[in-house]
């Protein structure tokens, strides 16, 4: 070795200590200072235990002041070398002498840290091999986005995401009936759009009431943590400067919220958004004359957003107009005028009728042929033989026809009728005397209507109630009666709630969950899974109508109405959280009443007049809005022949309209939503995915490897909590642990335990602690095969092809980070040979056998690397080939859908030309680099 002062070298048995600095190198010994720590360190010249750190042409050199440069150039002067190159904050030309070169320098090439005696386990070799070989196949699989969110395998929500989320900017209207999941669907879309870079900003704009719904299904269901947005919280972001919504990626608001502060809405509109969603855009009025406010606030964010997803489960039938404002929203270039929208629209309406015995499987008539014929000249000759063509030229004329529908890029709508899967629905109303104390309050003619629905929610009964209600003892009988069934129960307020479950505690000795808007997250989490558990859980949950928002608990088919409210669309949500598709068992309705009330009577409304309890009803907001008068008049007054003409009026304008609905169902547009015929793979993919357990396998192995403690439970779960030699904190883990399932069927069941997949962000945590350390990228093994040569070596090399691009350019989709293995034998030819059972050549004996093969394993690393570059080649160019082909195929056919549907915009055109240039471009700059070395030595 050779010393002068201001050289810098690392200790090889101290690397914790930086980059020192040679400050003495007299007579047979010298001294290193080691800013960093501010330590110094003496040692023998002859056999000091460091390395010599220096940079070669292209490599990047930090600056002690924290600037970098990319050397051009190396010159020595007096032992110390100086670097030359440009800046790459400035592109000034610099010189960099090695004296000031940052002091917190870490050995992170392979082959230094090999020759500096730096090597670890060998088999931290295969698990770097296996981490980079996992995110590859997640990376480029076309499940990515998909198998990671806590849903069930539902085809038509699968299918709407993918549809829309593989899309750039998607702007679409997700209109499936209320309890098909159009909030999943949403999730999907944004999930996916994020993992792939399609979007990094979300705002997600929702109405009050909602919030901690969205707020609650985007972390539990796909893992995405969204900020909510108040006045609170931007006048406080708003003090520190800037734009308040340009602090976060992922934002929520209110509707109400931006609609009442005009200088939030401005501050909204100017941060850049990749993907807005809007949920209840049927409350968004407009017409040709004036639009309300609310519209106007969504209008102006849906022109500066490249993404628009608008949600309703209001069909354009009950209000065609406000339909065409919601896609005005979408593309107002196209739909600029309502009547020349109206003419399109028959047109569309005189498809889907002749087209619907194709969609059925039935014959068509001459005059259905015809039909379709002068929508679709260029099928005339497909059609002449259209009632005796294949199936598979029957589904072929179908796509052709959906591709040209209007709004079949725009709109999805699944209605309950096409759709299998859901339970029945019974209700078993409850009547119960009225006490004399409910009586005396509801004599007073000025009552409010909240007290004669819920009369224990009274001022005067507050604390009482539970003694004289006749419903609590109601309760009591049947919850002993349904022993063993799961009960869900929803009232108006938390106050009920936390009463009741008092009552049943004092009275019977019945452990209730309640749940209410006063817990945080956590708490919420808690009660639900205690109510979920099978054996000693909760036989109850009582919730306040925050429990009618957000959680399903399709394990429980008992549900208990402890009063109604009095609007239709919150008794849906309240059904529907035990009504969803997927729900195995009929639901059973309970409804307890007091005989002669205001309660009988709305409960006779929603039954007699809109079957709303044993059937969903569509038409309930219309008809609430048309009869809201009338009903609350008789609800106050009871007058009978009032009452009798109420329910004959709702009866006949609820069918009417569901009359017009079914008429107006367009099921060439249901046969596109539903995927029918086309989404079947998918979901098996899906499925058999699930079924694998090549996920559970390697995670345990990284897991362990990592330093976590995993301890097995029962119901396929375990509990992860950081181990005593964990390598470094993993992100989203804290002492108390967290219960993971690789089932997706436990995770539904289950929402405390966390649906682990290759989507999952804690997934990706681990990969990165693994590929982002230094870990692994050296080290020297014994190998004791008796069938190989003793004495024989193999050097192994670990390469990774990568190139860099704008996230938004998907790069990773076609090229992620690449690796190429390459194995070179003591001969110095290339070889593949595998190993297992290596051991682990610890200290001055692996320091040794790595000096005395210096030379030679310089050499297998140059071949190695010769040979990478090759391999390289072949990857790129088939990588490169791979993306024009996938983009170019969608290009085309985009091309040529524009040329019959206008709803293909010529920006989506535009994304992907310019896509395919640039993704070229950046794959023609890939490189590669040594990632990892392994020394093999065989000796027996």
């Amino acid at each position: 070795m050779s010393f002068a002062l201001g050289q810098r070298w690392i200790s090889n048995t101290e690397t914790e200590l930086g980059l020192g600095t040679v400050v003495d190198a007299q007579g047979r010994t010298l001294t290193m200072l080691f800013p960093a720590t501010g330590e110094s360190r003496t040692y023998t010249r002859d056999n000091a235990p460091l390395t010599r750190i220096e940079f070669v042409q292209g490599d990047k050199v930090k600056s002690h002041e924290g600037w970098q440069l990319q050397v051009e150039e190396v010159t020595e002067q007096n032992g110390q070398l100086t670097y030359t190159g440009k800046r790459l904050d400035s592109g000034q030309l610099v010189e960099l002498k090695e004296t000031f070169i940052d002091h917190h320098y870490q050995l992170d090439k392979p082959d230094q840290r090999l020759y500096s005696g730096n090597f670890n386990d060998p088999r931290w070799f295969d698990l770097r091999l296996a981490c980079l070989n996992h995110q590859h196949q997640h990376q480029t699989s076309p499940l990515l986005g998909m198998t990671g969110a806590r849903v069930d395998l539902i085809p038509h929500q699968l299918h709407i995401a993918q549809s829309v989320a593989g899309r750039f900017a998607p702007r679409v209207l997700l209109a499936d009936e209320v309890g098909l999941g159009k909030t999943i669907e949403a999730a999907l879309i944004i999930h996916q759009q994020m993992l792939t870079g399609r979007a990094a900003r979300v705002l997600i704009v929702v109405p009050s009431s909602l919030v901690h719904q969205w707020l609650v299904e985007m972390l539990r269901r796909v893992n995405l943590a969204f900020a909510i947005f108040d006045e609170e919280r931007c006048q406080s972001l708003a003090e520190e400067g800037g734009n308040p919504f340009e602090s976060e990626q992922l934002v929520l608001c209110s509707l109400d919220f931006l609609t009442r502060h005009p200088q939030y809405h401005e501050l909204a509109v100017e941060a850049p958004w990749d993907l807005l969603v809007v949920d209840e855009a049927h409350h968004l009025q407009w017409s040709e004359q004036q639009a309300s406010e609310e519209y106007r606030v969504i209008e102006a964010l849906a022109a500066q957003t490249k993404g628009v997803l608008l949600l309703t489960a209001t069909p354009d039938q009950l209000g065609h107009e406000s339909h065409f404002a919601r896609l005005r929203l979408l593309d107002p270039a196209r739909f600029h005028d309502y009547q020349s929208f109206l003419a399109e629209e028959q047109q569309y309406a005189a498809l889907a009728d002749a087209i619907a015995p194709l969609v059925e499987g039935q014959q068509l008539s001459d005059a259905q042929i015809q039909a379709i014929a002068a929508f679709a000249p260029e099928e005339k000759a497909s059609l002449t033989n259209i009632n005796s063509a294949t199936e598979q030229q029957k589904q072929k004329l179908l796509a052709h026809l959906i591709d040209r529908h209007g709004t079949g890029r725009l709109l999805f709508r699944n209605s309950r009728a096409g759709i299998q899967g859901f339970p029945k629905r019974q209700l078993l109303p409850h009547a119960l005397p009225l006490p004399q104390r409910y009586q005396q309050l509801f004599d007073d003619a000025e009552l409010k209507l909240e007290f004669r629905l819920t009369p224990e929610r009274h001022p005067l009964l507050q604390g009482t109630w539970t003694e004289l209600d006749p419903r609590v003892n109601w309760f009591i009988e049947l919850l002993q009666n349904l022993k063993g069934e799961k009960v869900l129960t929803i009232c108006a307020s938390a106050g009920t709630a936390m009463q009741l479950a008092e009552a049943l505690r004092v009275k019977a000795g019945i452990r209730a969950g309640v749940f209410h808007e006063g817990l945080s997250i956590v708490e919420r989490d808690r009660v639900a899974n205690y109510f979920a558990q099978s054996e000693e859980g909760a036989q109850v949950l009582i919730c306040s109508e925050i429990g009618s928002e957000g959680r399903n608990f399709q394990f429980a088919n008992q549900l208990v109405l402890f009063d109604l409210p009095l609007v239709p669309d919150l008794l849906e949500q309240r059904i529907g959280r035990l009504d969803r598709i997927g729900q195995k068992r009929d639901i059973h309705i309970h409804v307890p009443y007091f005989s002669g009330s205001a309660q009988q009577l709305l409960m006779n409304w929603y039954h007699q007049g809109l079957n709303a309890f044993e059937h969903t009803c569509p038409t309930g907001t219309a008809v609430f809005e048309q009869l809201k008068d009338q009903l609350l008049g008789c609800l106050h007054a009871q007058q009978e022949d009032d009452v009798d003409n109420l329910l004959s009026t709702t009866l006949s304008l609820h069918q009417q309209l569901k009359q017009k609905l079914e008429q107006g169902r367009d099921k060439l547009l249901e046969l596109n939503s539903s995927g029918r015929g086309r989404v079947e793979s998918l979901v098996q993919a899906i499925a058999d995915l699930d079924d694998s357990p090549q996920l559970e396998s390697f995670l345990t192995r990284l897991f362990d490897a990592i330093g976590i403690a995993q301890e097995e439970m029962d119901d396929y779960c375990y509990i992860l909590r950081p181990g005593e030699s964990m390598i470094s904190q993993l992100p989203g883990l804290d002492e108390e642990g967290m219960t993971i399932t690789y089932e997706r069927g436990i995770a539904l069941a289950r929402e405390d335990v966390r649906f682990i997949s290759a989507d999952h962000p804690m997934v990706q945590h681990a990969l990165d602690m693994i590929l982002t350390d230094t870990i692994g990228m050296s080290s020297v093994a014994l190998c004791q095969d008796k069938a190989l040569p003793n004495g024989s070596y193999w050097v192994e090399c670990l390469f990774v092809l990568s190139a860099s691009a704008p996230r938004a350019l998907q790069l990773h989709r076609y090229l992620p980070p690449t690796p190429i293995r390459v194995c070179v034998d003591a001969t110095g030819k290339l070889c593949d040979q595998q190993f297992v059972n290596l051991e682990r050549l610890k200290g001055k004996m692996g320091r040794q056998l790595v000096d005395a093969l210096k030379a030679q394993i310089a050499t297998a690393v140059e071949q190695a690397g010769a040979q990478a570059a090759k391999q390289a080649i072949a990857i790129n160019q088939q990588a490169t080939e791979s993306m024009q082909g996938l983009l170019g195929d969608e290009l085309n056919r985009l091309q040529t859908l524009k040329a019959l549907n206008p709803s293909v915009r010529e920006e989506e055109l535009v994304h992907i030309s310019e896509q395919i240039a640039a993704l070229k471009q950046a794959m023609g700059q890939a490189e590669i680099r040594l990632e990892a070395i392994r020394l093999v030595v065989n000796s027996h």
